[in-house]
């Protein structure tokens, strides 16, 4: 039987006496709350980067000047569970602690996908209830909230991670340019959690990669999963965390026919970015247990500071952005935030360790 988890945490409430009749054993009602509930993938939680992130600019709420806020997650081990379960949210309108009802309700998806999963239980939907999408942008929210029957309550966050991008591929540049010898033949490898083909990614990285292409071409991409929210490759018949490591492999081989063919041995290494979530310490053990004669360089989206690994980190603070939108978001009377909110290195929301000397002494 598959576990289910639905955890509903109260991170404050308080309890105010109404107004008593006579008759002193009248109970008290208790004063409307408002909830945030945030939902995750399977597998999503525990990857060190950005569903954590999440996790910990939600908990900031627990110290929000608005002591009635509910702050909740769903969460399991397969998609069908969290369907079920945003089911059951949506139809519960009141507290489960003491019956208070919901003057408010917000709901955070942290994939952009999981507007269909919502979908399903559109009709429990009520006009106080708001949708924010993360890793999302102004078309995305307005698609879902045409969707989901709530105009003008979706919202969106999003992130670009070109800076980084253009840092890293300035890097590749400079090795070549160190070395006194023309890059190779394969440009930036980019390596996706899920195909680009049922999911749109917001994060600028396919774009800033063609744009900085000398023939303007997009990047070879491989990706793990076919289906949003699995956690098992089909095409490579194993976890994603597997099929991460395999697909580094891949990368491996690439590189060292490259060098076999090229006049310029010990030279060729494979610029690699890496967007895989949790699996992303799949390609991070190959990068540890690999004997490798041609060098891996990769850099990951989402994943925390390692460079002792050699390779790089793109950290893109979205438990900041969360923490500052949500805090508005309470002072403010429902569906009046800005449908999309865009950060980037520009404002100090994205950044990288990308070391240029760490580069030169490879």
């Amino acid at each position: 039987m598959k576990t289910k988890i639905f955890l509903l945490a109260l991170l404050a409430a308080v309890l105010l006496a109404g107004c008593k009749s006579d008759d002193d054993s009248t109970p008290a009602q208790p004063e409307p709350r408002v909830q945030v509930m945030t939902v995750f993938a399977p597998g999503q939680l525990g990857d060190m980067g950005y569903a954590d992130r999440v996790m910990k600019g939600v908990s900031t709420l627990k110290g929000s000047d608005a002591d009635n806020v509910e702050v909740g997650i769903i969460a399991a081990d397969s998609v069908a569970a969290i369907r079920q379960m945003l089911k059951d949210w949506a139809a519960t309108k009141q507290s489960t602690a003491d019956g208070a009802a919901y003057s408010r309700r917000l709901l955070v998806l942290t994939e952009p996908y999981m507007v269909d999963w919502l979908a399903e239980a559109k009709s429990q939907l009520t006009t106080t209830d708001e949708v924010l999408l993360l890793k999302a942008n102004h078309d995305d929210a307005e698609a879902a909230a045409q969707q989901l029957g709530l105009t003008g309550r979706v919202y969106a966050i999003n992130i670009s991670a070109a800076s980084s991008v253009r840092r890293f591929v300035e890097a590749r540049k400079q090795f070549y340019a160190w070395k006194g010898v023309e890059p190779d033949t394969i440009d930036v490898q980019l390596l996706r959690l899920i195909s680009p083909d049922v999911v749109a990614y917001r994060d600028s990285i396919s774009e800033t990669l063609t744009d900085l292409s000398a023939e303007h071409k997009a990047p070879d991409m491989y990706s793990l999963i076919e289906k949003p929210g699995e956690q098992y490759s089909a095409e490579y018949e194993v976890t994603s965390f597997e099929a991460a490591y395999h697909v580094c492999g891949i990368f491996y081989g690439l590189a060292y026919m490259a060098e076999q063919e090229s006049e310029t041995k010990g030279i060729t290494k494979v610029f690699a970015i890496s967007d895989l979530g949790s699996a992303n310490y799949g390609a991070e053990l190959f990068l540890v247990s690999a004997n490798q004669q041609v060098m891996v360089l990769m850099l990951m989206l989402d994943s925390e500071s390692n460079t002792d690994m050699m390779r790089f980190s793109i950290v893109r603070h979205f438990d900041r952005a969360l923490t500052d939108w949500m805090h508005h978001w309470l002072r403010q009377p429902a569906g009046t935030m800005p449908r999309h909110e865009l950060h980037g290195g520009w404002d100090g929301y994205c950044t990288d360790d990308i070391d240029m000397n760490v580069i030169r002494q490879i």
